[in-house]
């Protein structure tokens, strides 16, 4: 049996055990934490799927409250701060990466609180024993979380949290940057409505995504409460979804954007499966939560993708540099700020991670890159509608010129028909009514005066015969479409034959084979038949010859030269009076583009030389039956 003595022994002896573990394992911690103003806990490695539990003491001697700031690094999944008192333990307060909602904020810091900061307040005199939990369950190995505690002041000096003081000064520069992203969602959303561009569309679809992620990321917006997301675990801080799918609108933009359809069939369809896996990808991450995230196969498959999105970047930066043009070159330049903010934010986290400042850092450069994009897609739409304003001022000068040309060729028509009108009335009217009398006296004299009835006859058939030849003439000019020179040469051939047909004059014509003019348009022809047949016909009339001289040949690639000689009697034209004959030749001279030259001399003959320019002007189309060949008169 054992004495009273010796268990009243063994009982002191396990009191007094186990009062120095718990001294051992309740680190008693003095406020302010010395001349620093901080101290860290000590470092304890926290398995995967494991909680780590920190005890500590914190004393405040002094007369006024001690409000407490513990920092845990590295952003644990979950943090929860207990106070011990006696057997119970109270929640003072939560947060981590896996925390849905968070307690209000302490009134005595209002400055900002993060993801990875918890805080309480002791009383002046007290002390107090309290509990840090901490739980690693998003990451599938071990990691240490470092522990630090500090007075605001300290904590304050450390970040540089300036702009914590207020919330509202906080916010500000947020407040604006959220603001650039909606209202060039509202604009580009706008613009889809209006000209119902699909590029519009994909772009407003990538702003709202992005505007999405950064709420969810401050918590402005918090889908963790909700229930089916509550049950599984799903944490829209931590989730990629809006990611994915905001890097999948702005492909299809791209894709759109720089019209891969039909200028590069090949590497539309390696933007358009791109598109579709990330939407895929987002798709898959929303319901791979962090509850799920459990397998080492899952989480280097995120690395890889990480590296397969910066190699995506730089490949769309090659295929914006290849397209490089007056409105793809700004999206080039804000892809390039785009993935320069990606860079340095990767050597801000992985470099930079223990330098004080570091959210804030985040901010500021995702905050840079996003605006910068942002002005660089601002600035190439507004060269897109500055080039589509030219292409529409293009259209419409061209438009305006096209009709100016409809009526200049309007003109050209009534023209001719002027001309047409005036030809039948002085030269065949005039004819047709002698035809109208001279039949007349013929029926008169066919019974008593047969010899003269008969020479009316005659004088009728050769005025038929003439008129015949008009008619063929104003045919033909009406009918040739592109009168080349080999069909000019012989028009005029037939002509000179046909006026000196029963003169006893012969013709000798030089026509070169071809003349290299691109066409002789109507209004030209009637001019230079005009004063040819004028020519010819003076010369039956006046010049007594015997022999005539005409020759037609190009000097150049557009000028004609028409000239005409007789063995005549010739004439002075100085003392020649200026009659009607010889002003319409300078003025169909001049209305044909040329100069016309009468060079004669008593007893010398008589020389007419035309020059004048071929016009490439293309024929105005008559409507039938003139747009047919000329028929063969009898």
């Amino acid at each position: 049996m054992w004495s009273a003595t010796y268990v009243g022994k063994l009982l002191l002896t396990l009191i007094v055990c186990l009062a120095l573990a718990d001294s051992l394992l309740a680190q008693p911690l003095v406020y302010p934490f010395g001349p620093t103003q901080q101290t860290d806990l000590p470092a304890t490695l926290t398995p995967s799927q494991q909680t780590t539990e920190h005890r500590f003491v914190v004393i405040n001697p002094g007369s006024q409250p001690a409000p407490v700031v513990i920092e845990v690094g590295d952003l644990a999944d979950s943090i929860r701060l207990y106070q011990e008192r006696g057997n119970t333990l109270i929640l003072l307060d939560y947060t981590g990466q896996l925390t849905a909602t968070r307690p209000p904020p302490d009134r005595v810091m209002p400055y900002l609180r993060d993801k990875n900061l918890v805080l309480f307040t002791l009383e002046p005199g007290q002390s107090a024993a309290y509990r840090l939990q901490i739980l690693n369950r998003m990451r599938v190995y071990a990691r240490t979380f470092p522990v630090r505690l500090f007075t605001p002041a300290a904590y304050k000096a450390k970040e540089a949290l300036w702009l914590y003081e207020s919330k509202y000064r906080n916010r500000l520069g947020e407040t604006f940057f959220w603001g650039i992203i909606l209202m060039m969602f509202l604009f580009t959303s706008a613009q889809f409505f209006l000209l119902r561009e699909r590029m519009f569309l994909y772009y407003a679809l990538y702003l709202w995504l992005v505007l999405v992620r950064l709420l969810m990321l401050d918590e402005f917006i918090v889908v963790d409460t909700w229930p089916v997301f509550r049950e599984i675990g799903f944490t829209g801080r931590v989730s990629l979804t809006t990611f994915f799918w905001s890097l999948s609108a702005y492909t299809f933009f791209l894709r759109s954007y720089m019209q891969l359809e039909t200028r590069a069939p090949r590497l539309n369809r390696v933007f358009r499966w791109t598109g579709w896996i990330l939407f895929g990808l987002g798709v898959l991450d929303l319901f791979i939560t962090m509850k799920r995230l459990l397998s080492l196969f899952l989480f280097v498959t995120y690395e890889c993708l990480e590296v397969s999105l910066m190699a995506f970047g730089l490949f769309t930066l090659w295929v914006l540099w290849r397209f490089y043009d007056a409105t793809v070159k700004y999206l080039f330049w804000g892809m390039v700020f785009f993935l320069t903010g990606a860079l340095i934010s990767f050597i801000n986290q992985q470099v930079f991670y223990d330098v004080a400042g570091l959210d804030f850092r985040e901010v500021l450069i995702w905050a840079t890159s996003y605006s910068a994009e942002l002005l660089a897609f601002s600035l190439g739409l507004a060269k897109r509608q500055q080039l589509a304003m030219q292409e529409k001022l293009q259209t419409q000068t061209a438009l305006v010129e096209q009709l100016q040309e409809n009526q200049r060729k309007q003109a050209q028509l009534l023209q001719i028909r002027g001309d047409i009108a005036r030809d039948l009335h002085d030269e065949l009217g005039s004819e047709l009514s002698g035809i109208s009398i001279l039949s007349q006296v013929a029926i008169g004299r066919l019974a008593h005066q047969p010899a003269q009835a008969q020479t009316a006859l005659t004088t009728i058939g050769e005025t038929a015969r003439h008129i015949m030849d008009r008619m063929r003439d104003i045919v033909w000019s009406l009918t040739l479409h592109q009168p080349q020179t080999d069909a000019v040469a012989n028009r005029l051939r037939s002509m000179a034959g046909s006026v000196f047909e029963h003169t006893g004059i012969r013709p000798v014509l030089e026509f070169s084979a071809q003349v290299p003019v691109p066409t002789l348009p109507p209004d030209q022809w009637r001019n230079l038949s005009l004063i040819y047949k004028e020519a010819l016909h003076n010369i039956v009339k006046h010049a007594r010859a015997t022999e005539v001289t005409i020759r037609l040949a190009a000097e150049d690639l557009h000028t004609l030269c028409l000239m005409i000689h007789d063995n005549g009697i010739g004439f002075s034209p100085d003392a020649l009076p200026t009659g009607h004959g010889l002003r319409n030749q300078h003025h169909r001279a001049t209305a044909l583009g040329g100069t016309i030259h009468i060079d004669s001399k008593p007893g010398s003959g008589t020389t007419v030389t035309l020059r004048f320019q071929v016009q490439s002007v293309s024929r105005v189309e008559m409507p039938y039956p003139y747009a047919n060949p000329a028929p063969k008169l009898p």
